[in-house]
Order: C-alpha cells, then sequence, then structure tokens
C-alpha cells in the first residue's frame, strides 16, 4: 500500500503535548494526548488506559491488565472462561474438594493465558520457542522450586503456628524464599531479553506473566501432591476450603503475574528510546519495580508467616492483588506512552479498536489506544517498524 502524505488526506494540527503535527482528531497519534477540549489537553489521560481507552487507568480489571493484547471485541471467550473456573472452583471447595478446586485454577489461568498468546499472536512465528521458555521453563523451575523447599516451608509454618515466631523461620519464611521463588518466576521472561525482535515493552511483559504462571502453576501442583494422596475430600470447613482454593489457586498467580510482567517490563522498556513523562520513573523505572516487588515479596512474607487465620490472610492477599492490578494497569499506561520516541504519519488502516479508518501512527487518531497494544497480526500492525520508527 502506497503512503498518502498525511497533507493530503488530513488536516494537521500541532499537539500541545508533544509539539508535532500530527491529524485534527479526539487523540494525538504521536504522543496519546487527549485533544478534546472537554476533557483537557493532558498526555497522562487517565480517563483513558492506552491499552483499553473505554476504561479508567485506575479499572482494577484483571483480563485488559495482565492481557493488554487482548482486543475488547475477543474478550469475551476469555472473560467467560476465567468466570466459569472461579464458580468451578467455588463449587469445588464447598464440596471440600480443595484439592482438585486448586489444581483446576492453576491449570486454568495459565492455559487462559497461552491461548491469549495464540490469539494475539505475540511470538509471531516463533511459538514453540517462546511457549518453551516462558511457561515451559517456568513450570519446570516451579516443579524443581515446589520438590526442594514444598516439605520445608510446611514444616516451617506449622512450627510458626505452634511454637511461635522466632529470627531464623521469620527470616527463611520472608524473606529468603519468597525471593527465591520471585528471582525464579523471572529467569523465562529475562531469557526471552536476548531476542532483540520482541523489542516492545509489553512483549517484556507479557514473558514475565507467562513465566510466572507457569511457576507458580507447577509448584502450586506439586505441593498438592500430598493432599491428593490422602482422598478427594478435605477436612477442612467448605468456608475454609473456599478461603484456601481461592487463595492458592486465584489471589498467588494474580500476585506473582503482576510482579513478573512488571519487572520484565520495565526491564525490556528501559533498553528503548522512550519519552520522559511526569511520575513515569516511580511506576516504570527498573530501580523503582525492583525495589516494589522486593517490598511485596517481603510483606507477603510476612503475612505468611504471622497470620494463622486464614480469612486474615486471604483478605491481606485480596488487598494485596488489587493494588497490584492497579499499580500495573499504571506502568503497562506509562509504558505504552513512553514508548512513542519516534514516530511518522503512515497510510490509513482500519483500527483494530474502534474500526474507524485512520493514519497509522503510535495511537489511534479516534479511540487513541496504543498501536503497540494491538494483536501484532491486526492490520493496523502492518509495517510498523515504518511507521513507528527504529524499534
Amino acid at each position: 500500500m502506497n503512503e498518502t502524505p498525511a497533507s493530503e488526506s488530513h488536516r494537521l494540527i500541532v499537539c500541545p503535548e508533544c509539539e508535532r503535527q500530527v491529524p485534527d482528531a479526539p487523540f494525538c497519534g504521536a504522543c496519546g494526548a487527549h485533544l478534546a477540549t472537554e476533557v483537557g489537553n493532558s498526555v497522562h489521560r487517565h480517563h483513558s488506559f492506552a491499552a483499553d481507552p473505554s476504561q479508567h487507568v485506575l479499572h482494577p480489571s484483571i483480563v485488559t491488565t495482565l492481557f493488554p493484547h487482548l482486543p475488547h471485541r475477543r474478550r469475551l471467550p476469555f472473560q467467560l472462561a476465567l468466570g466459569i473456573a472461579t464458580i468451578a472452583l467455588i463449587v469445588l471447595a464447598l464440596l471440600r474438594w480443595t484439592g482438585p478446586a486448586v489444581a483446576l485454577a492453576s491449570f486454568t489461568i495459565p492455559l487462559v493465558y497461552l491461548l491469549q498468546l495464540w490469539e494475539v499472536e505475540v511470538y509471531e512465528d516463533e511459538p514453540f520457542l517462546v511457549i518453551g521458555v516462558t511457561l515451559v521453563l517456568g513450570a519446570i523451575l516451579g516443579a524443581v522450586w515446589a520438590e526442594l523447599t514444598g516439605s520445608n516451608i510446611t514444616h516451617l509454618l506449622l512450627q510458626n503456628a505452634t511454637l511461635g515466631v522466632n529470627g531464623s523461620r521469620l527470616l527463611q519464611g520472608a524473606i529468603l524464599y519468597p525471593l527465591g521463588a520471585q528471582v525464579l518466576m523471572l529467569v523465562g521472561g529475562v531469557a526471552m531479553y536476548f531476542r532483540s525482535r520482541y523489542a516492545e515493552a509489553l512483549d517484556g511483559f507479557t514473558f514475565g506473566v507467562a513465566g510466572a504462571l507457569g511457576f507458580m502453576a507447577a509448584s502450586t501442583l506439586v505441593n498438592l501432591i500430598p493432599e491428593l494422596r490422602e482422598g478427594l475430600v478435605s477436612n477442612a470447613t467448605a468456608w475454609d476450603s473456599v478461603l484456601d482454593a481461592l487463595q492458592r489457586g486465584v489471589l498467588a498467580p494474580v500476585i506473582s503475574a503482576s510482579l513478573a510482567g512488571l519487572v520484565c517490563g520495565s526491564l525490556w522498556l528501559s533498553r528503548a528510546p522512550t519519552r520522559r513523562l511526569p511520575g513515569q520513573w516511580l511506576f516504570v523505572g527498573l530501580g523503582p519495580v525492583i525495589v516494589l516487588t522486593v517490598v511485596a515479596r517481603v510483606l507477603l512474607g510476612l503475612e505468611s508467616v504471622t497470620l494463622t487465620d486464614l480469612l486474615s490472610a486471604v483478605a491481606a492477599n485480596t488487598l494485596a492483588a488489587i493494588v497490584l492490578i492497579v499499580w500495573v494497569r499504571v506502568a503497562v499506561h506509562y509504558m505504552l506512552l513512553a514508548e512513542a520516541a519516534e514516530v511518522t504519519i503512515g497510510p490509513d488502516m482500519p483500527c483494530s479498536h474502534c474500526h474507524h479508518i485512520v493514519p497509522r501512527m503510535a495511537f489511534c487518531p479516534n479511540c487513541g489506544i496504543a498501536t503497540r497494544a494491538t494483536p501484532k497480526s491486526g492490520s493496523g500492525r502492518a509495517h510498523r517498524v515504518a511507521a513507528q520508527g527504529a524499534v
């Protein structure tokens, strides 16, 4: 397709934020700022999430946060799958089949994520390499970690509950084990760092999430084996079974995926030319992200060591999951805004989000979605390197 000069097909204005000449439209196609006067000229556009402009940046959605490439028109099957799996988990837990419930949740989230990778072709023409290095390697490391440390962690928690917490057990349960597991979750994602063709920050974010989900699924299943050997029905009450299933099958994977994706996304962003936005460094700077990850892991480790009441532990992890999901959404938003460092006005193409015919740019001028948050196989991604500058 031949490129039509922007001056011949679109009226141009100067964006007050980035001072580039861009098409006269609701959003700046170069920096993503919302140009509508009733909203205000703000490049931060917190009312419009860069990966899904119909949502606020602070909207606590697991699907649009952990699956930022997934188009909203193809999102319903994934939402239904997660919803049905959650209902099935609760039903099994009410029957006190805690082991099968947790196993179901552990398999469901990575499987849904794998299907999402396939749907949006994040790995392009190297599916087995990407899946092997992220999900599979994460699963192998998770299984080995659980086999080596599972009995020690269980014994440590029992001692804390019966004898009280001491310095040695606190060091192991709150610092060494949580941080050791977090480092292993990052191995698969970081290994993809050396594949230069995957240079976008959301590539790193996706690989980090996949590695963590693989790790959590395998480690959870290995730790469940002793329980499953004792029979399907747990001795716990139905209420405790529900809480335990939600804790191990939903909250723990979401927390781990959020932290690993955040670290890998920030790592990818640190190697590319980016724009500097106020507040960006706090959410996507590699240093602050690593500090956040360490602090989060230590605090969650302290919670697991000191809180013996299951309801209190689930409440603490629920709060942590919500805070991390919102933090990650802000980080993904800034990643997409910051990566628009070099932009040109390309030919008219349909936006995969709003389906308007718009010039191919870093952001859709009509709806404001970041092009890098759209499926790699979508029409608006065609020849994206030429359109967005060197990656």
